[in-house]
């Protein structure tokens, strides 16, 4: 089904529907059209309650269907890369997809049906026990959890990423145990998993927010001659599924969308064969960076729900993963489609089709296929007009113009009496608060390094305030010399409490504002709930509001 000797693969795999969402009477909206096309047809209600269908189209190396077994998974993407690690190369296998999409399932299995960890693993052994018997296997298992990373292995203590002068990143502190058999193999898995973080969100009641990295090394003595690396991501939900949640699950959430954001950058300069990759955009990626040099391997599984009610996570899944990959066409595309693909926007111009729904119809239709991509084109990118950008020119106006009061840029414009503010804009306050929360973890970070840093020089204080304690208690001592010493460790005392303070009040202040962000995201998405609308509906949402 694929191309075998890719240096990336990107492929879909598609659950069928679970009882619980037969029993709520969830639609399948997923059709495999080829073996490597697959349609996501959205059903939508305009505001005037008119039914209405988004087709989506993507093209992948490969899509899966619902009675595609693990086994069949494993022969046709995963197993030709557990035998190029014998080779010399690197191998990686990511899972993808919205906690509940069958990414466990796929990785780990269920009673006596094997995932890929077992499959792969059963190989290696046997690879090894025919054909190379000198080579042995080492196992590390650990995750990185908001920039941070925990051996899985050793009781989650916590790991550093080090570079050093050939630029060879190195986990300090990495526990790597031998493993002769599958079955110690899979109890290391399964020990591991127990220990990987989860948390509560919009989506699941049990999100990994995590990524979980195993790497199983194939070495000769000391030389490694291979790697296998499998990546557990952490489930990806929208910045709305979590809007709700705690400050924690929050941060949680804008450091996966930022790791996420580089790997598929990373990933992407692999494939275009770019000169410069950029490994240093995340942990993830600093880690992994030894995978994505070189003779090396990539197969990125991305994993979708097929019911109507997770629709939107599907497209969100499906439109990573389709920037993730770009099969070359050749650059005849239109520029707004480049700069689209910069953005990682959906292909819009080329990938979508609009068409009613009778109300009297309870099954969907079949797919309709695009007839051009110029009809599509005039149909959904026109160019815009002078009304278009009304919503943002009141709002510009109304921060740059009249009273010359301070506006906060993370919060919305205030309501003035006798004139309703307009709503906000859902793309740029959901811009605003990754840039809010990339900037919060930046100052977490740096005020935990200060206060530790004017502890250390604490107790150096304390070290020469005692000296000096002693030598003024002795008989002729200089008690100038005294006070002037005194004078001086005492200022640097208050310059340095000074110095934390403001940091603290800046870090304080930044936490208020999140809170206040998060408060009017949710009023608008409650308004947008109710309409049916979407990110690009603000035309409609002012009307609403006006």
């Amino acid at each position: 089904m694929v191309d075998k000797e890719q240096k990336i693969q990107v492929i879909v795999r598609k659950r069928p529907l679970n009882s619980k969402e037969i029993s709520k009477g969830d639609q399948d909206i997923l059709h495999r059209t080829s073996s490597d096309t697959l349609v996501v047809r959205e059903q939508k209600l305009k505001v005037d309650l008119t039914k209405f269908i988004e087709e989506h189209h993507f093209t992948f190396d490969g899509v899966y269907n619902e009675d595609t077994t693990n086994q069949e998974l494993y022969v046709s993407a995963i197993q030709p890369i557990v035998q190029a690690s014998f080779q010399g190369a690197k191998v990686t296998c990511f899972a993808y997809g919205q906690t509940g999409s069958g990414k466990t399932f796929t990785m780990m299995g269920e009673g006596s049906i094997p995932g890929l960890y077992l499959l792969a693993s059963t190989d290696l052994f046997y690879y090894r026990d025919q054909y190379f018997r000198n080579i042995k296997f080492t196992v590390s298992f650990y995750e990185i959890y908001c920039g941070k990373l925990h051996d899985l292995l050793n009781e989650r203590n916590q790991l550093f990423a080090r570079e050093d002068a050939k630029q060879i990143v190195n986990i300090v502190g990495l526990q790597n145990k031998p493993v002769e058999t599958v079955e110690a193999l899979m109890k290391i898995i399964s020990t591991g998993m127990e220990f990987r973080t989860t948390g509560q969100t919009g989506a699941n009641d049990d999100s990994s927010r995590s990524h979980a990295i195993l790497e199983i090394n194939l070495k000769q003595g000391k030389k490694l001659v291979g790697k296998m690396s499998f990546i557990d991501l952490a489930g990806s939900e929208r910045g709305a599924d979590v809007s709700g949640a705690d400050f924690k699950t929050r941060m949680d959430g804008a450091e996966i969308n930022k790791s996420l954001l580089a790997l598929k950058e990373c990933i992407r300069a692999l494939d275009q064969e770019k000169r410069h990759t950029p490994f240093r955009g995340s942990k993830l990626t600093q880690v992994l960076k030894d995978s994505f040099l070189g003779n090396c391997r990539t197969v990125m599984i991305a994993n979708v729900s097929p019911g109507l009610l997770s629709c939107e996570h599907t497209l969100n899944t499906l439109r990573y993963a389709d920037r993730v990959k770009e099969l070359k066409k050749g650059d005849k595309g239109p520029r707004e489609d480049k700069l689209a693909n910069a953005l990682m926007l959906p292909r819009q111009n080329a990938n979508v089709v609009r068409y009613n729904v009778d109300d009297t119809e309870e099954t969907l239709p079949p797919p309709k296929p695009i007839k051009n991509e110029e009809e599509s084109s005039r149909l959904l990118f026109k160019k815009p007009n002078k009304d278009d950008n009304k919503f943002k020119s009141k709002i510009g106006s109304g921060i740059s113009g009249g009273k010359n009061t301070a506006q906060n840029p993370y919060i919305a414009p205030p309501k003035t009496v006798g004139k309703k503010a307009p709503q906000a804009n859902m793309e740029d306050l959901s811009e605003k608060h990754e840039q809010l929360i990339g900037v919060i973890l930046a100052e977490e970070e740096d005020l935990i390094n200060t206060h530790r840093k004017m502890i250390d020089e604490m107790v150096d204080m304390i070290k020469h305030q005692m000296q000096l304690l002693g030598e003024v208690d002795k008989p002729g001592s200089d008690v100038d010399n005294y006070v002037r010493e005194l004078d001086t460790v005492l200022s640097i005392k208050e310059d340095m409490i000074k110095g934390i303070r403001e940091k603290l009040r800046v870090f304080n202040d930044h936490l208020r504002q999140e809170e206040e962000l998060t408060l009017v995201f949710e009023k608008n998405k409650a308004v947008m709930d109710v309409f049916n609308l979407d990110i690009h509906d603000d035309d409609l949402l002012q009307d609403i509001d006006d």
